[in-house]
């Protein structure tokens, strides 16, 4: 039963410039937006160049909104991807086919912790796949009222394309609403005002339309009454019609007041029953040939009245769907109604439908009353709503549910702001979430049943505000929950997950909870796994050591409930640990997988940090193209996000330091600790000072680089950060120390470094220990022990996967050999670090190789030479020496010692200690 398209006139100028639209679809993302007037018509126009594309070949997936319909979540959604093929649905990962299936109500299965942001990955994929076989219109007629979930993943989905064919079209109405909605959905292109036709055009409007002829100068008055509307000189004209035609000389024109009142003039002719078939298509979210039937009674023929509304040209039907030719036809009914006629209308409606949601909806709608029986379904509305990812209709209906609960049960009016809140905060929105949280406390009386809202209202505060705000908050929460060891055991988490009193006070509530849930016969597992992952994290922060097993675990926990986002999973602190302590293959793969995560999932929020440690631990491990491509696309992400994010900020200076690109890793560095300063991000100062003192090292300034790494540590230290391998500036900061002369500064930060090395033994810590003892020496004129701690620094890079790090070493080594006379060994190490410096793409430290390398002169180093060390290890075992006593009179380790021995014997030929001691020195 649909209508038949008739034929635009007077839009020539319009339909050229769609044409061009869509003879350009295969050049990629674009969009367009007809804007205009109510009634301008702009949907002709839409629907004109829809019916064009497809007989042009191209994809169109297309949606007509209502306002009706602007509250029921994915409704538009539905429509856009009504008839997927299944091969397209069958290519996305689980986790998007079970997004999707829920958003649109074709499973029972839960969305996840991803909600709409899995969605909109989903939709972005879908069109991917659709636009590969021909270009791809989404096509959406009164764009302003697209429903909000339906918004926010197409928004998600547009503005992720790069090349593809896919363009969009949108018809908008001008004024009112539609000024707070982005009409073009994130998507760059052009915007055509449609404008008022002409009088020219209006006559053949009505001639063609409504087959009648009226005169000059009543198509003038009509024209200057309407200002050009089509629709308004349409309905106009059909008063006119149905008066007789012109207007009598002098008789003015029968103009209604306003476009409700035209409506309603053109809605007259209509039976009562097809009035109340579009009250009830007005009202229902979903409105189908089925719906409306149900709803109008078996005592009337539904059909006969659904005839008379096409043939009166108020409404088409689209398979089963019944849609408003235009939806002021829709609104001004609805809205003509008494308030007790609506909440007839829709306990008509409430007694009809089935759907959860809709039910639920038209069931508060349709008593102005309180009701524990509404607000429960309302409650479960909301959950439902929740659980198909959309939290758009799900903080609607919990805010109804709030205002529908008996003033007479405050614990369910808490109980229910406090849902109300959460989902605002979950949307983006913490400022709405925090006004509706600080009413909904203070109205109620302290205890238990305030403690989920406190412990938000702390979450919400770690955002924005001091610690001591939120440390003040969850006191109160602990306070509050009296022997509830559930709640207890969420207060210590959410107090340990914020960070808000320092790395020792924090672990002791992580531990706290953690021992409450344990004694529990069921522990929640996410909650558990959470405060799991606090505690191994500050244990870590602290210095005591990264216990892998109690991460483990957290991540076995989490996979049996609904994963939470990805910034809070244990995965996230076991890969930027293991980053920590040298296991950089474990570490880029937990990474990685985190980052898949993430886009499959859309959590945006988590990239940023996932990115900027990749770009951490790629820079660390001598792939700074790789490392430069992180940071570049985590800054893009959190500028078009509008958010911040330190650890990715401070990575981009690094990596640019590290590239010799000194002035702009300097320039960077400035501009983000001057930024970071002022929003009270302390612990991003020190990422910054790092990246600024390594520059300055770099560019010759130690006195300066000394200053920022020195600041850099003791906020490290303030905040809790006792993990030197965390930030790794003990290299940088004592070489710029021993430069200035500040040795006893120098010694105490290598005693520190000594210390973390005794209790976890890691590479990095081994190797920085011996490297800075061995300067210290030097500076102290110690040149034996020096060359012997520098060598000794060299063993132990062969396990830290760290290459620049092994470079610099081989430098520093390379110039104290120059400086003691032994040229042939300095020209090995300084060859050795030049060619990496040269294959990392390091020039400044190239630079820095060369000049060391032009300084010596004589012949090049043979392969049979020894170095000073391996003579001084040969000649100790010459003496008869073991290799512990060769260790203990050189004060190095005995690994160290086996390793000298192997290059001795290879360059002198030899295969044994004894053949060693036969051979002359």
């Amino acid at each position: 039963m649909r209508r038949t398209r008739l034929p635009i006139v007077g839009r020539d100028s319009e339909l050229a410039a769609v044409a061009r639209f869509l003879s350009d679809a295969a050049a990629g993302p674009e969009s367009l937006v007809l804007e205009g007037a109510a009634g301008i018509g702009k949907t002709a126009i839409w629907s004109e160049a829809t019916a064009a594309a497809e007989n042009d070949g191209l994809v169109v997936r297309a949606t007509r909104c209502s306002e009706s319909e602007a509250v029921w979540a994915f409704a538009g959604l539905g429509d856009l991807l009504e008839g997927l093929p299944e091969d397209v649905l069958a290519a996305l990962p689980d986790v998007q086919q079970r997004a999707l299936h829920a958003a649109l109500l074709a499973s029972d299965e839960p969305a996840g912790a991803g909600g709409s942001r899995v969605v909109g990955v989903a939709v972005l994929e879908v069109l991917r796949a659709l636009s590969r076989t021909a270009p791809l219109i989404l096509a959406i007629d009164d764009v302003q009222w697209l429903d909000a979930s339906t918004r926010n993943v197409v928004t998600f989905a547009l503005r992720r394309l790069v090349d593809e064919p896919v363009r969009l079209l949108t018809s908008c109405r001008t004024g009112g609403r539609t000024t707070a909605v982005d009409a073009d959905l994130g998507l760059a292109g052009e915007r055509l005002v449609v404008g008022p036709v002409t009088i020219g055009a209006l006559q053949r409007i009505t001639q063609t339309r409504l087959g009648t002829t009226l005169s000059r100068p009543t198509l003038t008055r009509l024209h200057l009454a309407t200002g050009g509307n089509p629709m308004m000189c349409m309905e106009m004209a059909r008063s006119l019609q149905r008066r007789g035609g012109d207007p009598a000389p002098g008789e003015p024109l029968s103009v209604p007041a306003d476009l409700r009142s035209l409506v309603a003039e053109r809605l007259q002719g209509l039976s009562r029953g097809a009035g109340q078939l579009l009250l009830f298509a007005a009202a229902l979210g979903q409105p189908t040939v089925a719906a409306v039937s149900e709803a109008l009674g078996e005592e009337v023929d539904a059909a006969a009245i659904l005839r008379e509304a096409l043939s009166a040209g108020v409404v088409e039907v689209d398979g089963e769907r019944i849609r408003f030719t235009h939806p002021l036809i829709a609104s001004v009914p609805y809205a003509d109604l008494t308030a007790a006629e609506r909440r007839t209308l829709h306990t008509r409606l409430a007694a009809t439908v089935t759907e959860p949601e809709e039910h639920a909806r038209h069931s508060a709608l349709g008593s102005a009353d309180p009701s524990a029986e509404v607000a429960a379904a309302l409650d479960v509305a909301s959950r439902h709503a929740r659980h198909r990812g959309s939290l758009d209709a799900a903080v609607e209906l919990a805010e109804l549910a709030v205002s529908r609960t008996p003033p007479g049960d405050p614990d369910a009016v808490l109980r229910r702001t406090i849902e109300v809140a959460d989902c605002y905060f979950l949307l983006g929105d913490p400022a709405r979430a925090r006004a509706v949280l600080s009413q909904g406390l203070e109205a109620a009386e302290p205890g238990p049943l305030r403690v989920p809202g406190l412990l938000l209202q702390a979450t919400i505060a770690s955002w924005e505000q001091g610690d001591a705000t939120v440390a003040a908050l969850c006191e109160h929460a602990l306070l509050e929950a009296g022997d509830d060891a559930l709640l207890l055991a969420r207060c210590h988490t959410t107090f340990a997950e914020t960070c808000p009193s320092g790395a020792v006070i924090d672990l002791a509530h992580a531990e706290s909870a953690i021992a409450l849930m344990e004694a529990m016969d069921e522990p929640p597992p996410v909650l558990l796994a959470s405060a799991l992952t606090n505690m191994a994290s500050h244990r870590f922060r602290l210095g005591q050591g990264l216990d892998v097993a109690t991460l483990e675990r957290a991540v076995a926990l989490q996979g049996k409930g609904t994963a939470p986002p990805i910034s809070e999973r244990a995965e996230v602190s076991l890969g930027l640990f293991l980053k920590a302590v040298d296991r950089f293959d474990e570490s880029r793969q937990w990474l990685t997988a985190m980052r898949v995560c993430a886009a499959d999932e859309g959590d945006e929020s988590a990239l940023p940090i996932v990115l900027g440690h990749l770009a951490i631990l790629e820079c660390w491990a001598g792939r700074f193209p790789t490392a430069l491509g992180h940071a570049l696309e985590g800054r893009a992400m959190v500028t078009r996000l509008g958010i911040r994010s330190p650890m990715l900020a401070s990575s981009y200076a690094l990596v640019l330091g590290h590239q010799g690109r000194l002035d702009e890793a300097r320039s960077v560095a400035l501009q983000d600790f001057a930024t970071d300063e002022a929003l009270g991000y302390v612990s991003g100062l020190a990422l910054h000072l790092r990246s600024l003192g390594f520059a300055e090292l770099a560019a010759g300034d130690p006195a300066a680089a000394a200053e920022h790494l020195l600041k850099a540590w003791a906020i490290s230290l303030d905040i809790g950060v006792g993990e030197p391998g965390i930030m790794r500036l003990h290299g940088d900061a004592i070489e710029a120390l021993v430069t200035i002369g500040d040795l006893d500064q120098a010694r105490r930060m290598t005693d520190e470094l000594a210390d973390s090395d005794g209790r976890n033994g890691t590479p990095w810590a081994a190797t920085m220990v011996h490297r800075c003892r061995g300067l210290i020496a030097a500076a102290e004129g110690a040149m034996p022990a020096a060359l012997v701690e520098l060598e000794a620094a060299l063993v132990h890079h062969l396990d830290l996967p760290m290459p620049f790090e092994e470079a610099r070493t081989r430098y520093l080594f390379g110039r104290l050999l120059r400086r003691t006379g032994h040229r042939t060994d300095a020209r090995q190490q300084l060859e050795l670090a030049l060619s990496s410096f040269e294959q990392l793409g390091a020039p400044v430290q190239a630079a820095q190789a060369r000049t060391e390398l032009s300084g010596i002169s004589g012949r090049r180093a043979q392969d049979e030479e020894l170095t000073a060390v391996e003579a001084r290890v040969a000649s100790l075992v010459r003496e008869g020496r073991t290799n512990r006593e060769v260790a203990a009179a050189l004060f190095v380790s005995v690994r160290t010692v086996e390793s000298h021995l192997g290059r001795i014997y290879r360059k002198r030929g030899v295969r044994s200690r004894t053949e060693l001691a036969a051979m002359a020195d």
